[in-house]
């Protein structure tokens, strides 16, 4: 998967846990790690994947920003 989002008026209706979960299943089953990104000062999706059980891998530079990497596996 690449570059999932939600448009905000479906963001706090379980959309994005369903795919979440979805990513997850194939994961389990393959014994993959996924790894998610975001923009490091987006404090709300960073708590997201913290909820979702993701890893905090830590924060990395791009050619003019951080980014945040987080993993579950």
């Amino acid at each position: 998967m690449f570059q999932i989002a939600l448009l905000p008026e479906y963001q706090g209706n379980n959309y994005g846990s369903v795919i979440t979960d979805f990513t997850r299943s194939f994961a389990i089953e393959g014994m993959k790690t996924i790894y998610l990104d975001c923009w490091a000062g987006n404090e709300k999706l960073k708590g997201y994947y913290l909820n979702n059980r993701f890893e905090y891998l830590g924060d990395f530079p791009e050619e003019d920003y951080f980014i945040s990497i987080f993993k579950y596996n």
